[in-house]
């Protein structure tokens, strides 16, 4: 009798381990990946196929278009779109998910900001038909988390992604920010004028030394000084696009220029107009390009240095001449 029950312990207990393992290599598996599909908002969106985004909230719409090379902010003269903004928007539509549904009522949508007048409305548009047209709605229960729902349906769902951040730019623009855009390395001179002061550092691109250069005179640079200005100057962005009549820029006859010389005879110059009014922020402008740009003081100040910042520990600062021969 009791060997009897021994043994149909043993079986029950090989059984519900049999069960188990089923479940834990079986089931459970095919079931994880079919949830996962289902949380997918556009489990068949492809990034690649997304010839136009419209972004809109209250009478304001933002329109990125697809050209050859690169995207263009349709609305705002087809100016060269921001590409990491534009990368982003697209890799969050691929992985929108939905991590908890909150709601499925249409009278629930004003409490998380998700009515037409409130929301922000993001349509990813392929050749012809919608491949993605959802509602951004506020922040969720933490700041990386966000309400939204699908345009055709009434269900809130909560995303554990930041879709605030990534496309609202109410405030913003969509226009590419960055002034310029190189390799800091391939930097071999600047020319730099600063009020009625102008000097030239020159690099020698085999031994990598700098040197500060004034009429005929030559001093040794610090390296990490100037290589500091090239790596500031290689990846510059503006803070915003200001828009003022052009006499009123400082622009006209600017105090402050920088003039950067490239390996393979590229050329950049960056020119420094006035303060905008009640700001401390500096209008400036691309030699090059048509476009009112603005850098904050700080970011002026980091490129145009005096003499002691710029000439290597130990040697004396003034005028870089050539000393006059000794007196008999």
């Amino acid at each position: 009798m009791i060997r009897r029950r021994v043994y149909l312990s043993g079986a029950l207990l090989l059984a519900a381990l049999a069960a188990i393992l089923i479940y834990e290599f079986a089931v459970q598996p095919g079931a994880e990946k079919r949830k996962n599909q289902a949380e997918l908002g556009y489990p068949d969106f492809k990034p690649d196929l997304v010839k136009r985004i419209e972004i809109s909230r209250a009478g304001r719409k933002d329109i990125l278009v697809r050209s050859t090379t690169n995207w263009l902010v349709e609305s705002e003269g087809n100016s060269q779109a921001d590409p990491e903004g534009v990368q982003k928007i697209l890799e969050e539509t691929q992985k929108l998910s939905c991590n908890q549904e909150v709601s499925v009522s249409e009278s629930e949508h004003a409490r998380f900001d998700l009515t037409k007048d409130q929301a922000l409305e993001v349509k990813m548009i392929g050749e012809k038909e919608p491949l993605a047209d959802f509602y951004v709605g506020k922040r969720g229960t933490t700041y990386t988390s966000s309400y939204y729902r699908k345009s055709d349906q009434n269900r809130v769902c909560l995303t554990y992604q930041n879709l605030i951040s990534a496309f609202d730019r109410t405030n913003d623009s969509w226009k590419d920010k960055a002034i310029f855009s190189f390799n800091a390395e391939e930097c071999k001179a600047l020319q730099v004028q600063d009020g009625a002061t102008t000097y030239r550092l020159e690099k020698d691109l085999k031994n990598s030394k700098w040197e500060l250069v004034i009429g005929n005179g030559r001093k040794p640079a610090a390296a990490w000084a100037v290589d500091g200005i090239c790596q500031t100057l290689s990846k510059l962005k503006t803070q915003a696009f200001p828009s003022a009549p052009f006499p009123e820029t400082g622009l006209v006859q600017p105090l402050k220029s920088i003039s950067i010389d490239l390996v393979g005879d590229k050329n950049y110059t960056l020119l420094i107009g006035s303060k905008l009014k009640d700001k401390s922020d500096y209008y400036v402008q691309r030699r090059d390009k048509n476009v009112l740009y603005s850098l904050t003081e700080w970011q002026i100040n980091s490129l145009f240095k005096n003499q002691n910042e710029l000439l290597e520990k130990g040697m004396e600062p003034g005028p870089a001449e050539n000393p006059p021969p000794p007196a008999p």
